[in-house]
């Protein structure tokens, strides 16, 4: 666990240091409405179960706001690959899309009321 978490640490540093700076300030960093849409797109494919809290807590440092902290790991939690694969099995892929619209839907407008209480 104790790899896993210097690790993730590790890559959200990378990703600071590797992405352009005018992406960053447009997309992740800061609080703007913008930047929640796009950290809770961010968050459905790249869900890492116990990485993300390392991942997201380097991102936070590097200057990402509370609200899109909150929307990436509130998308992720719902939309892992085992959730939308056992989700295809049972349901059929409409349920899927209303369960992943909606777990977005509600990242987003929780990481704006986050960003408004944080």
């Amino acid at each position: 666990m104790v790899a896993m978490y210097f690790g993730f640490a590790a890559i959200g540093y990378a990703a600071i240091e590797l992405i352009p700076t005018a992406w960053l300030t447009t997309l992740l960093v800061g609080s703007s409405p913008l930047s929640i849409v796009f950290a809770a797109t961010l968050g459905v494919p790249f869900y890492l179960n116990e990485g993300s809290l390392p991942l997201v807590s380097t991102l936070m440092h590097g200057g990402m706001g509370p609200g899109p902290a909150a929307a990436f790991l509130i998308t992720g939690a719902g939309t892992s690959i085992g959730a939308i694969s056992g989700g295809l099995i049972i349901a059929r892929w409409r349920v899927i899309a209303i369960v992943v619209g909606t777990l977005w839907v509600g990242a987003v407008v929780a990481g704006l009321l986050a960003q408004l209480v944080l």
